[in-house]
């Protein structure tokens, strides 16, 4: 585990993350004392997680219209 400063991690991020895919765990301080630690993630964690309730919608609920996004605009920007 390796520590940097919030500096370092903001001006090398990118090196940062590089390392972090490659394995490392780096643990962020600021004025010497830790905040955060960054860890690789693991397959578990990437896990999908559903939704805790069903959607309150349908697709049959939308109603289609003729009308042009385009057409909506303009017509809205008129308004004003």
């Amino acid at each position: 585990m390796r520590t940097i400063s919030q500096r370092e991690m903001r001006n090398d991020s990118g090196q940062v993350l590089r390392e972090v895919e490659l394995g490392q765990t780096f643990v962020v301080t600021r004025r010497g004392t830790p905040v955060a630690r960054i860890v690789p993630l693991t397959e578990a964690s990437l896990a999908y997680r559903p939704a805790r309730r069903p959607p309150r919608f349908s697709t049959a609920d939308l109603v289609p219209i003729d009308t042009t996004t385009e057409e909506l605009l303009d017509e809205l920007r008129a308004e004003r």
